[in-house]
Formats: C-alpha cells, sequence, structure tokens
C-alpha cells in the first residue's frame, strides 16, 4: 500500500472488509462439538469453586508488606493453576507474552497512579485492554515484549477521549471544540492547555513525540489523526433522529474500529508492512463489531445507532450474530495469514478463542432479543449453561460490591496491590 497515505489506506480497508461484512454468511456456525449439560455443570463447580476461592484470597490481602508478598505469589499461582484447567497457559499462549504481561500491567498501573491518581478502576482496566492488545501486536509483529512511552500514552488517550465523546451530558458544541484542539496538537501545534483536562491531553501526545520523532514517523502520527476523525464522525451515531438509511452506520464501526488498532499497531512497531496494516484494521474492525453486539442495550438505551442496536426490538439478533462468527473466521483465516507468521502462529487458536468467548458472552448478556431456538442450539456450545453464564455475572458484581477485606481495604485497593510484582 506504498501509494496510497494513511487516510486512503483505511478508506480502502473499510470498503474491503465492509464487502466482507456484507457477503458473510448468515447461517447458523460450525463451533465444534457440543458440550453436554453434564459437562457443563461441572466446569460450573469449578468456576463457582475459583470464584470463591479468589475473592477468600483478595479479602486475606495482609497489611504487612513483607507478608503481602507470599499473598500475592500464592494469588498468582492460584489464578495460573485455574487458566491451565482452561487450556490457558504460556505454552498455548506465548511465553514471552505471558511472561511480560504481569510486567506490563503492573508498570502501567504505577504509572496511571502517577499521571492521574483520581483515575477509576473501570477507566484504567479500559486503558489497560488496549495496552495489552498492542502487546499481543508485538507478538504477531515479532518484536519484543515490552512496555513503552507509546503504549502507555494512547491507552490512556482512548478512555480519555473516547469516554469524553460518549459522555451523555456533555453537548455536542462542547465536543466539537475539544475535538477540534486536540486535533491540532495531534498534528503537532504546541498549545496552551486552559484546564487539567486538556493538560492531560496533551501531555500523553508528547509521550508519543519523545518516543517516535515526528519527522521520521509521518505515518505514524497520521494514524492518530484518522482514529481522532473516525471517533468524532461516530458521534453522528448519537443521534436518534437518523435512520440507518442516512448515515453509512457500518461503515463508522468499521472505520473506528479499524483506525484505532492500526494506530495501535503504528504505535508498537513505527512503521509497518502492508500485511501487518492489512491485519491490524481487519482485527480492530472486528473487535469494534463485538463490543457493537456487547453494548447493543446500552446504545439503544444512549441513543447511539451501530448495526447492532438499531436491529434490537425489530429483528432477533440470530442472523446478525451468525455474520459475526464468519466474519471472525474470515479475519482469522484470510486476513491473518498476511502476516509473516510462523512463530506469531500459535498465537492463532488463542485469538479465536478468546473471539469465540467473546461473542458468546454477548449473545449471553442479551439473550432475550434472539428467537428461542437460536439460544437453544447455541448453548449446546457454550463452556455454561445460559442461565448460569447470566447468574455469575450478578454473583461477580454483588460480591465486589459487597466486598472488604480483613484488613478494611477496599476492593479497587486490593486489586491494584495484587497487580504489583515483586521483581524487575
Amino acid at each position: 500500500m506504498d501509494n496510497y497515505n494513511v487516510h486512503e489506506m483505511i478508506e480502502k480497508l473499510k470498503h474491503k472488509y465492509m464487502k466482507w461484512w456484507w457477503n458473510t454468511d448468515k447461517d447458523f456456525p460450525a463451533l465444534g462439538e457440543e458440550i453436554s449439560t453434564r459437562e457443563k455443570k461441572k466446569q460450573e463447580k469449578m468456576m463457582n469453586q475459583f470464584i470463591d476461592a479468589l475473592f477468600l484470597k483478595l479479602k486475606q490481602c495482609p497489611r504487612d508488606e513483607g507478608q503481602r508478598v507470599a499473598w500475592k505469589d500464592s494469588l498468582v499461582t492460584m489464578i495460573k493453576n485455574f487458566g491451565r484447567q482452561w487450556g490457558f497457559d504460556e505454552k498455548s499462549v506465548h511465553e514471552d507474552f505471558a511472561k511480560e504481561l504481569p510486567r506490563v500491567t503492573h508498570l502501567f498501573i504505577a504509572n496511571v497512579n502517577a499521571f492521574n491518581p483520581e483515575m477509576k478502576l473501570d477507566k484504567m482496566l479500559q486503558a489497560l485492554r488496549n495496552a495489552w492488545i498492542m502487546n499481543l501486536l508485538q507478538v504477531l509483529f515479532k518484536i519484543k515484549v515490552e512496555y513503552t512511552p507509546a503504549i502507555f500514552a494512547y491507552s490512556m488517550l482512548y478512555p480519555y477521549t473516547d469516554n469524553y465523546l460518549d459522555d451523555t451530558e456533555i453537548s455536542f458544541e462542547d465536543k466539537k471544540k475539544l475535538s477540534k484542539k486536540f486535533r491540532a496538537r495531534l498534528e503537532g501545534e504546541q498549545l496552551e492547555a486552559h484546564n487539567a483536562y486538556e493538560a492531560d491531553l496533551f501531555n500523553l501526545v508528547g509521550m508519543i513525540e519523545s518516543q517516535y520523532d515526528r519527522a521520521t514517523h509521518n505515518d505514524l502520527y497520521e494514524s492518530l489523526l484518522c482514529i481522532h476523525d473516525a471517533q468524532c464522525n461516530s458521534l453522528t451515531q448519537d443521534n436518534e433522529i437518523n435512520s440507518p438509511f442516512e448515515r453509512d452506520i457500518l461503515g463508522i464501526s468499521a472505520e473506528k474500529g479499524g483506525a484505532s488498532v492500526l494506530a495501535d499497531a503504528y504505535l508498537v512497531n513505527g512503521r509497518l508492512t502492508d500485511g501487518q496494516i492489512d491485519f491490524s484494521f481487519a482485527y480492530g474492525m472486528l473487535l469494534q463489531l463485538c463490543d457493537d453486539l456487547q453494548d447493543a442495550q446500552e446504545d439503544l438505551n444512549n441513543g447511539q445507532m451501530t448495526i447492532v442496536s438499531v436491529t434490537l426490538e425489530k429483528w432477533p439478533l440470530d442472523h446478525i450474530t451468525n455474520a459475526l462468527f464468519d466474519f471472525s473466521n474470515q479475519v482469522m483465516a484470510d486476513s491473518y495469514v498476511n502476516l509473516d507468521q510462523d512463530e506469531s502462529d500459535q498465537m492463532k487458536d488463542f485469538l479465536k478463542q478468546n473471539l469465540t468467548l467473546l461473542i458468546f458472552e454477548a449473545i449471553s448478556q442479551n439473550y432475550r432479543y434472539y428467537s428461542k431456538e437460536y439460544i437453544k442450539t447455541i448453548e449446546k456450545y457454550f463452556p455454561f449453561r445460559m442461565a448460569y453464564t447470566r447468574k455469575i455475572y450478578k454473583k461477580l458484581k454483588k460480591k465486589y460490591s459487597n466486598f472488604k477485606s480483613s484488613e478494611g481495604y477496599g476492593i479497587d485497593d486490593v486489586i491494584l496491590m495484587a497487580a504489583e510484582i515483586n521483581q524487575f
């Protein structure tokens, strides 16, 4: 794609993968072997035991820092053993990724606390999720799995900007004003911040500039402008009076998701091959569509238009979900091969399995919007019974909200202490 600038590449890829979407198979997907009710109950028992043991261990978080080392080691061992029971271990994932993830997590959280001590845990985890995606891209691109200033800065920019744009309490005009000013900073202008929020945004851009020289990484900075423009364009999804025949609802989600992970890719590697560009965009669009399915009810309530929220309450989600399964399979079969595979290929099954579980989770949260026959059929492939899947989230929320450690710590504090690592 050497003859295209980043904006043109995104347009080209958007139309390519939108065409893939419209050509997806809407029939029920091939999901492997069915899981018997007996096996589901066995796995539910294992999950219940783990959740109870995990929260008990978290409640035992000691006040003494010396004792906390052994407590954290015991907690990590418990989580690793549980992961191995479900097929998630260093061998099935990637050794460097598995080893570096705790270190990256610790460094990220420590830097969040230094940068913005007021940031809530849910927003921190939202940013951390993007950092982990960037670490996955490091594996796929065969570069060192590590924490970098650019990973921190871009992952923080996501909750800072996206949540601001999604805030229904902020007027459309105020969003436009800030977006225009932020775009100028992304273009390289040195601007005076008029409040703490603007200062944080500008400082995060400065962190990226400290790692990547603008003079030699034009495509990287253009990718940041593209995701910014895509986020601003997604504001048109917030207007209830628009019909899907007035706006390119699919194109907005495709561009936002694809441009986001493409920026991730540039920020971990500086420069990209055609194959890396293609996969990053496709994977980003896929993750965005999974998010759209997950957030369908919330988007509908907030007047945010996606291909899923406009389907909700009008037609069953059966066919659109089948299309998502097929699109996921196509991306992992046809776009993934554009990467120079070998060692990175061991991540393919891991990614496919996680994508399937992500869609399963979204189905369970939106089960009332599917036909009864669809739920009855797809439940055969779930690791748990559908009723249990719905109850487990309520159980976790209850344990989370009622949590109090033996030393009086709140759940957020304990999780942050657990994320600390003992050695570098």
